[in-house]
Formats: C-alpha cells, sequence, structure tokens
C-alpha cells in the first residue's frame, strides 16, 4: 500500500496544486509502480464520486445511473489517458507520463471534498437543482486544475496544457451525451 511518508508528501502536493504552486507537481514520483499503485486512489473515491454523478440524475433508477456512470468514468479515463499519452509523445514528453497519472490519482482526494456540499445536499434531501450551478463550477475548476498540472508536469506552454484539458472536456462531454441517450433509451 502507501506508506506514511509517501500520504505525507502526496497530500502536501495536492494541497500545493489547489493554490497552483507549481512545486506541487515535483512532489510526486515519476515511476510507473507509482502510477499504477495510484489508481487504489481512483478506486476507493469512485463511490462518492458515482454518488454525485446519479445524485445530479434524479428520478432514475440507481442500477442504471450507477451502472452507466461506472462504464463512463472507465472509458473516459483511458480515452483521456490515451489521448494525453499520444499528444505527450508527439511533443516527446512521455518520460512524465507516469507522474502526470499519478497526480491525476491523487488529486481526486481534494475533487471529492469539493463535492461534499453535493453529497451532503443530497442526503438531507435538498434542492438537487441549486446544487448544479455548484457542480457545473467544480467541473470548470478540476479542468482549470486539470491544466495546471498538465502544463507543470510535462513542462509545456499554459496554451498547451489548457488545450490539453479541453481534449479532456470534449471526451468527457461527449461520453456524458452518449450515457445520457443510453440511459434515456433503457427507461
Amino acid at each position: 500500500m502507501f506508506t506514511k511518508e509517501e500520504i505525507r508528501r502526496n497530500l502536501l502536493g495536492c494541497f500545493e496544486i489547489m493554490l497552483f504552486i507549481p512545486y506541487g507537481v515535483e512532489r510526486f514520483e515519476t515511476s510507473r509502480s507509482d502510477a499504477v499503485k495510484s489508481f487504489i486512489i481512483t478506486l476507493l473515491l469512485l463511490p462518492p464520486s458515482l454518488l454525485v454523478m446519479a445524485a445530479l440524475s434524479q428520478g432514475y433508477s440507481w442500477n442504471l445511473l450507477f451502472s452507466l456512470h461506472t462504464a463512463r468514468f472507465f472509458v473516459t479515463m483511458a480515452a483521456f489517458l490515451g489521448a494525453v499519452y499520444f499528444l505527450a509523445k508527439q511533443l516527446g514528453r512521455q518520460e512524465h507520463f507516469f507522474r502526470f497519472v499519478t497526480i491525476s490519482n491523487w488529486i481526486n482526494i481534494p475533487t471529492v471534498l469539493l463535492c461534499a456540499p453535493i453529497m451532503i445536499g443530497f442526503f438531507i434531501g435538498g434542492d438537487m437543482t441549486v446544487l448544479k450551478n455548484y457542480a457545473i463550477f467544480i467541473t470548470m475548476l478540476g479542468y482549470v486544475y486539470c491544466a495546471f498540472v498538465l502544463t507543470h508536469t510535462f513542462r509545456i506552454p499554459w496554451e498547451m496544457g489548457g488545450f490539453i484539458a479541453i481534449v479532456g472536456l470534449a471526451i468527457d462531454q461527449n461520453m456524458l451525451e452518449i450515457t445520457t441517450q443510453i440511459r434515456d433509451a433503457l427507461t
């Protein structure tokens, strides 16, 4: 699993990234094994993430929503990481790819914390339509952080980091649209 030092260092890196401190990306390891191990974080945080997605899609079967959003999550992640690797290779920066994967998985911790108001609103029976604007804000903030991480991890111009983050946004939005169409076809 993770050592105390790894957890401390990576959480500190996440905190620094959330404050847009470039050194935060340097706290993460660059090895393939660390990148693979970091997927544990993503898997542990998948249930709260799915809860947020399902809460914002009220009126449908929970089993259907969890199934569709789980499939969407993994397909989107694979497509985005594939796109990032392809672009990193084109730029001659693929040696930084595993650090990017590690950061992408660890940065889910503060992202889930930012989604806490949505989860709390859902559990107390709040009006989810009010929280949809907050969800949009958190989504956009996530892409800003993604562009920041891409820029400083791969040591590329911020315009290119922003472009790659927007590629991720395009992949995610298209997968969301496909998921919505499948959901509507199945109900």
